[in-house]
């Protein structure tokens, strides 16, 4: 299966579970559905093909502006995942666990996603995303240092968040890049940081 062939058939069986149920995948240059919850928190389901296009495993995850400054820039399908590894969808949960889904044939790949993958989606995928309304929410499972610090600024528990954002501003500043993605990033920290 051709990458494009992936993308084509992976939009029609994720949208027939997730379109009803408020999401959508405008904007998407590949398959990433997402949907914006009342406090700006969007709930990203992606499928994502191996190199190969034999299987795909899919990454469910919360982000927002709040907690990546350059959200606007990467929305919707090159977003960090906050929750960096623990994202996988697979019969465990959301979480490391890997679940792989067949999609050498297109027959295989609807074969695959009517008995497991569409029925994760909804039982496991959907309520665990539905516990996640609010940055605060998102908190638990934020694994990466920098959207943790943002997070926790936003919320407002700023001695926590201080020793985060400011390892992440050293961290980054001594990188010496002069990208433009990591000086806004540098910009937003000392910024927050000047207001601390």
């Amino acid at each position: 299966m051709t990458l494009q062939h992936f993308y084509r058939i992976a939009n029609e069986l994720f949208a027939g579970v997730l379109v009803p149920l408020g999401f959508s995948n405008a904007r998407s240059r590949h398959c990433t559905f997402h949907r914006k919850t009342s406090s700006d928190v969007y709930h990203i389901v992606l499928p994502d093909p191996a190199s190969r296009v034999t299987w795909y495993d899919v990454k469910v995850f919360a982000s927002c502006p709040a907690i990546d400054s350059l959200f606007g820039w990467r929305f919707p399908d090159e977003l960090r995942i906050p929750s960096d590894a623990w994202c996988y969808l697979s019969e465990e949960g959301i979480g490391l666990t890997q679940g792989r889904f067949n999609c050498k044939s297109e027959e295989n790949m609807r074969r695959r996603f009517e008995r497991t993958v569409g029925p994760l989606l909804v039982n496991v995928a959907l309520p665990y995303l539905d516990h996640i309304h609010t940055v605060e929410d998102m908190i638990p499972w934020i694994k990466r240092p920098l959207p943790l610090g943002f997070a926790l600024h936003f919320v407002g528990r700023l001695d926590e968040a201080r020793p985060v954002l400011k390892q992440e501003r050293d961290r980054l500043s001594s990188l010496g890049h002069n990208d433009r993605e990591v000086a806004a990033v540098i910009n937003k920290l000392e910024e927050l940081l000047g207001t601390m």
